[in-house]
C-alpha cells in the first residue's frame, strides 16, 4: 500500500491523459478538485489489485458523456463520493476499494477523489488500460465475468 501525496497528483493526471490516448477529457478540472480533499488532510492510499480477495466488493467509478461539459464549470468534488455511497446503500455492502473504470483523463482522478474523501484505498488498475467511448468496452465485460 502506498499513500499518494499532493506532489503525486499532477504527474498521475498527466500520465493518465497520455495513457488514455488523449481521450477521457482533460484531467485538469479533476486535478483542481483534488486539491480540496488534500487541503483537508485526506489522502488516497493506493493498493495493488493482487491484495484484493476474490469476494471483495470494489466500486468502479467514472464520468460519462461529453467531457467538455465538465470543463465549463468545476463540478462539486464530492459528486463521485455520493455515487459510491448511494451504491453501497443500494447493495447494503461496503466497498473494500475504489477502481477507475478507465485510465483516460478525468476518470483516473475520479477514483482518487472518491478514495481520498472516503479515506479508502484506490486500486492501482482500471477496467481497460486506456480511455474508451462506452462502458461495456471494459475487460469486465469479457470472458463471462458477471457484476
Amino acid at each position: 500500500m502506498r499513500d499518494i501525496n499532493a506532489g503525486d497528483i499532477e504527474p498521475i493526471a498527466v500520465g493518465a491523459w497520455i495513457l488514455g490516448t488523449g481521450d477521457g477529457g482533460s484531467p485538469y478540472p479533476g486535478l483542481l478538485n483534488m486539491r480540496c480533499p488534500y487541503a483537508e488532510g485526506r489522502r488516497e492510499r493506493l493498493m495493488s489489485p493482487d491484495h484484493l480477495a476474490d469476494d471483495d466488493a470494489v466500486a468502479a467509478v467514472s464520468n460519462h458523456g461529453a467531457p467538455l461539459v465538465g470543463q465549463e464549470r468545476l463540478t462539486d468534488n464530492r459528486n463521485v463520493v455520493r455515487a459510491v455511497e448511494s451504491m453501497e446503500e443500494f447493495t447494503v455492502e461496503r466497498f473494500r476499494a475504489i477502481l477507475s473504470l478507465e485510465i483516460g483523463g478525468d476518470n483516473a482522478i475520479q477514483r482518487m477523489m472518491a478514495a481520498a474523501h472516503r479515506d479508502q484505498q484506490g486500486v492501482d488498475a482500471d477496467g481497460m488500460g486506456r480511455a474508451h467511448p462506452e462502458a461495456q468496452m471494459t475487460s469486465f465485460a469479457v470472458g463471462g465475468l458477471k457484476p
